[in-house]
């Protein structure tokens, strides 16, 4: 439920275009423009002006713009609480993940999820964690789902599942014919590195860090964000990589790629829930928070 007035003003605000805003709602340019004129013909008074192709709120089209965030907020509110009296829960949830979540975490969620609430429609985006991070402040997600820490960034987490990352090679590098690695070791090598942003990175150069290793000896021979396409090409001999277990299950299996053992060490990380307050602003999200929580994730091998 929702006043569509308050709705395509807050889109017109938010997207300063008329046609983009109208794109949005799935409704025409003239239909967009003559929503707006009728709020501003009711409250006489201009609410929205046009800089070049920008479009601006007025000083009173901001006093207004904050009041309507504030209605429809409370409608969201309204329609959560009738769907729990009627023991339905309903809604679309936009939410945030990183690409191995994506790939490897969320199915099995999404489909024990999907069958239990059949009406709540889900908007994924994939991201990294600094990506993710940004799309909560924006608030164009609700809930988030990452992986490795998270810092210098007040917001609210809570652990999901166990994840440990390995050092990746093909099965004929020469480093697989060593019982045993120091991280020194790896400069030999060239790496397949995550892009920057990611949590995953984030925690290679942790790892480098406290092993008093300069990160600038390191030999990069591609950096990419897709941990699937990562895989294959440490298969095919391209470098080694530092990859989540999640991600090297199948191709441990075959044989065609070997983890290398750094010194005996286990480099292991969290994936998490984030959100930016503790307590969810629409139903859909908390029953979703608590489901994905109460989910027993089991590590690959």
């Amino acid at each position: 439920m929702e006043d569509h007035r308050l709705k395509a003003f807050c889109l017109v605000v938010e997207m300063k275009s008329f046609s983009r805003a109208a794109e949005a709602k799935l409704i025409t340019q003239s239909a967009m423009s003559h929503l707006i004129k009728n709020l501003e013909d009711e409250l006489g008074v201009k609410l929205l002006i046009r800089q070049g192709k920008t479009v601006l709120p007025t000083p009173a089209g901001r006093m207004f713009y904050a009041s309507a965030k504030q209605i429809l907020n409370q409608y969201k509110k309204m329609d959560d609480a009738i769907s729990v009296l009627m023991h339905k829960v309903k809604g679309h949830l936009p939410l945030g993940v990183s690409m191995t979540v994506a790939t490897y975490l969320l199915p099995q969620v999404i489909y024990t999820f999907f069958r239990k609430y059949p009406e709540v429609r889900i908007d994924l985006s994939v991201s990294n964690t600094e990506g993710i991070i940004h799309d909560l402040r924006e608030g164009t997600i609700d809930i988030g789902i990452v992986e490795g820490n998270i810092k210098n960034t007040p917001v609210f987490l809570e652990e999901i599942a166990d994840d440990e990352i390995v050092i990746i090679a093909s099965d004929d590098n020469q480093l697989t014919q060593k019982d045993r690695l120091n991280p020194s070791d790896l400069l030999s090598q060239p790496f397949i590195m995550p892009e920057t942003g990611s949590g995953i990175r984030e925690f290679i150069e942790d790892f480098f860090y406290t092993s008093k290793t300069d990160t600038r000896d390191i030999k990069i021979a591609m950096t990419i964000g897709n941990p699937e396409l990562t895989v294959q090409l440490v298969q095919s001999g391209i470098g080694i990589a530092f990859a989540s277990k999640w991600s090297v299950f199948k191709a441990i299996k075959d044989g065609s790629i070997k983890i290398l053992d750094i010194s005996g060490r286990k480099l292991r990380r969290k994936f998490y829930l984030v959100s930016l307050e503790k307590e969810q602003v629409t139903m859909t999200a908390k029953i979703f928070w608590e489901f994905v929580k109460g989910y027993r994730f089991f590590m690959p091998f």
